[in-house]
Order: C-alpha cells, then structure tokens, then sequence
C-alpha cells in the first residue's frame, strides 16, 4: 500500500501516541502469559531448523503459537539469546500501530475521527497491557488492518497472502476470512473470492496437518474443546452469557477509575458502548453489504462469543474495529462522545499509572521461584505452566500429567524423573468466569492427589503466594 501523507497535527499526535505506548513498556514481565515464552522459544528453535520448546525434555512441538510472529523475530535470535531486544521489538512494533489505526481510519471518516480513533487505542489499558510483550496479537492487530486496508482496495491476491498471513499468526483469523472475501464475492468471476480464501485455507490446513504429525492434534482447538467437556448442549449459551459480561466489563472497565472496573458500572457502560458499536454495524452494512470491516468485526465477536476461555488481549485488534463501529453507531455525535471517552480513558486509567510500577512487573511467585532456583541443579519441574515456570525457576520444566488416581499421578512423576511438582492455587487460566469448567477441575484434582502423604513429600510452602511445592515418594 502507498505510504499515507501525514499532516503536521497528525505526526504529532501519532508520536505521542507511540511514545506513551513505549513509556509503558514492559507491560508485564517476561512469560506471564506463557504464550510469550512460547514466542521467543520458537523464534529461538527455528534458527537450528527445529519448532519446539527448548526448555522441556525431549524439545516438544509447539503447536500452541502459529510460525509467522516467531519467524518474524528469528533474525534476533540468531543474534540475541535473551528476551530483551524481542520485548523491544514486540514495544515498537505495537508503537507503530497506531499508525496503522489512523491510516485505515481517515479512508472511512475525517482526520480528526482518524487520529481520536488512533489515540483512544495508543491509551488503551488492554492495548497498553501488552507493550513490549511477544504476544501474537501485536502483529496480528497490524496484519488485520493491512487485510482490511487491501480488500477495501480490491487486490485479491494481496488480501488472500494477508489473509494466510493472519491465520498462521493467530487461529483467531479464521473469523475474519469472510469479511477478507466480502468484497469480491458477488462478482461475476469466482476467482477473486477463491484467490482470497484458498491460500488461507491451505495454509492453516498445512500448520493443522503438522501439529497433528507432531502431537496428535492442534493445541488451541484441542483447548476449546476442553473447555465444553461435559457441559451440555446449553454449555456453549452459558459460556457466550458469561463472555458478554465480561468484555463488556473489560471494555467498559477503560474508561472508569480503578475501583469501578470490578463491578456492575463497567458492565453496563460496556454493554451500552457494545449496544452502540452493534448498531453502528448494521448502519455500515444497510450501506455497503460486503463492508470487509464489518463482517471482520461480526466474525471476531462471534467467535469470542463461544470461546472457552477469557483473556483481556483478545479485544487488542477489535479496538480499531470497534472505535469505528461506535463512531458508526453515534452518527454526528460522534466525535464529541469519542472525545469524552479519550478524557474518561486517559483521565482515569493512562495517565494516573503513568510511571509507577504495573501489576504485573514481577511474576507472582517469585518467593517460590527462589526458592527452587537455589537448588543444586539439574532438576526438572512439572505444573499447570511448565514454561513459564521452568524460567523463571532456571530449570527444565514438563507438563503436569493428566491423571485418575494420586498413585497414577506419583507414577507418571516419577517415570518422568520429576524432581518437584508446584502447586499454584488461585492462578488465572482464562476460564475466572466459570469455576465449573472441565480444564480447571482437572486442575483442582491434580492438586487434590498433591495432598496425598502416601505418594507426595511436601518441601517447601509460600502461604502469601498461595504455592506449594512436592516431591513424587
């Protein structure tokens, strides 16, 4: 795409957007979401031709994290063997994003609705959250706008690399494809929607096809599927209930102070911005029915609808999308009501934690990983987060296995030659809204077994971090 001209105010407005993106940077520590670690590992392991875990016994496959973000990083790792330089890379590229905003934004509205649309991302405390962190929805988040951009210009053949692009970044792409397509189907030839749709199609059914060669079957539906086991066939109506009021509160939760954003009041102001953003999405498509960034958006909040599980960086690429679905829905109102939420935005939530230390700066049991960090090595470590934990532990981690009994459990430990198993109560898995979720009674059975004196020796307890450490008798 041709490189926009950007008007002074505009340059202005975007650096500053970039620097208080940078100013935030890192949003957590190092491997919090363990899908990070997974990034950086993989980037690692494609330099000696290989795509796994480097930190687990026998390197595993990573089938949890698609190949283009670690690919994109490989030319660090041949360099670089700390995470460091790939958190400042994951920092700048997400500075630049709201770059990305305004150009796709003033194509569809005016500069200022562009640069409020661009600034109210740049403040985001979900999009802020995630500086400098190798999550897969930085690049996912700029590959989505490039899609949107490409497809609105009518270039088949860009769109569909775009569109496999976007799949091999995050699984979640499936649910733009049709918005992708939108604007070619219709025509007289059926090319142009297949020359859209093929490449991703093939491209996702090779990344299927090699995880299933690898461990049997591709992590993130192997996940979802989890999360229904036993649930019933109103299951998937309680999960999409419980997800409503959630990102309705994680959205709503931006513009109000700190001690609002657990409650009801970020519900309903994310259900009334929500309700908007919807009719503003049917504005858009009485207008233009193939509108690629209204079907993109549908797709999305559909998916995260029925999705299992719960993560507040799954909105970051939506909040380009839903800014301009709002501005749809407030019609002239719209950009003194996106100027008051900028206010709301960085009133209450950006600027006031501006420069002190965030939630996440240190990882949560770092009295735990101390203390398995002084132990004489080599020992290897089985959880819940074997990656993570592994890490900042300095020792080789392995999945907790899945087990029936506590002496199946002790059994399985000890033929892994499992040194310590860490127990970490009250951990967040992405499933808060849904205590009876079959991944998390799994969980809360494993740890039962743990208890068990007849197989397992407690070592060590930090009560303040809720974590336990036990040895297989």
């Amino acid at each position: 795409m041709n490189a926009p001209r950007i008007p002074p105010r505009s340059a202005l407005v975007l650096a500053a957007c970039a620097l208080l993106i940078l100013a935030f940077a890192p949003g957590q520590y190092f491997g919090r979401q363990e899908d990070d670690l997974m990034v950086f590992l993989a980037a690692r392991a494609l330099t000696s031709g290989r795509y796994c875990a480097l930190t687990s016994p026998g390197c595993p496959a990573i089938t949890m994290v698609a190949p283009v973000w670690p690919a994109l990083l490989t030319p660090l790792a041949l360099f670089c063997e700390r995470p460091g330089p790939f958190q400042a890379a994951a920092g700048l590229l997400l500075a630049l994003t709201p770059v990305a905003v305004w150009a796709w934004l003033r194509r569809r509205a005016d500069e200022t609705m562009a640069l409020l649309g661009a600034a109210l991302f740049a403040s985001c405390p979900l999009v802020l959250a995630q500086s400098g962190v190798l999550m897969t929805e930085v690049p996912f988040t700029t590959l989505l706008l490039a899609g949107l951009w490409s497809a609105e210009s009518g270039r088949a053949a860009a769109t569909g690399a775009l569109g496999a692009a976007l799949v091999l970044t995050r699984a979640a792409g499936l649910a733009v494809l049709p918005g992708l397509a939108a604007p070619f189907v219709g025509r007289k030839k059926i090319a142009p929607p297949a020359v859209v749709v093929l490449p991703a199609a093939l491209a996702f059914a090779a990344w299927t096809l090699w995880c299933r060669a690898r461990s049997g079957g591709l992590g993130k539906l192997s996940i979802a599927a989890a999360t229904y086991a036993g649930a019933g066939w109103s299951g998937p109506l309680r999960a999409a209930a419980r997800n409503a009021y959630w990102y309705a509160s994680e959205w709503g939760g931006c513009f109000l102070p700190p001690r609002l954003v657990d409650g009801p009041a970020a519900a309903a102001l994310g259900a009334a911005l929500g309700a908007t953003a919807a009719w503003g999405l049917m504005r858009s498509l009485r207008r233009r029915r193939d509108d690629p960034a209204a079907w993109a958006l549908a797709g999305s909040v559909l998916l995260l609808a029925f999705w299992g599980w719960q993560y507040e960086r799954y909105l970051l690429p939506l909040i380009p999308l839903s800014v301009w679905a709002l501005a749809q829905g407030l019609g002239r109102a719209a950009k003194p009501a996106l100027a008051v939420l900028l206010a709301l935005q960085l009133g209450a939530q950006t600027l006031p934690r501006l420069g002190r230390p965030g939630p996440w700066d240190r990882p949560e049991l770092s009295r735990t990983y101390a203390w398995l960090a002084a132990r004489p090595g080599p020992a290897l470590l089985s959880s819940t987060q074997p990656l993570r934990d592994s890490w900042h532990a300095g020792m080789a981690g392995a999945s907790l296995p899945d087990s029936a009994t506590a002496a199946a459990l002790a059994s399985a430990l000890k033929a892994r030659r499992v040194n310590f198993v860490l127990r970490a109560d009250g951990q967040d898995y992405g499933l808060s809204n849904d205590p009876n979720a079959a991944p998390r009674r799994r969980v809360e059975a494993l740890y039962g077994f743990l208890d068990d004196e007849r197989f397992f020796l407690k070592l060590h307890e930090e009560p303040a971090e809720r974590a336990a450490l036990y040895a297989p008798r």
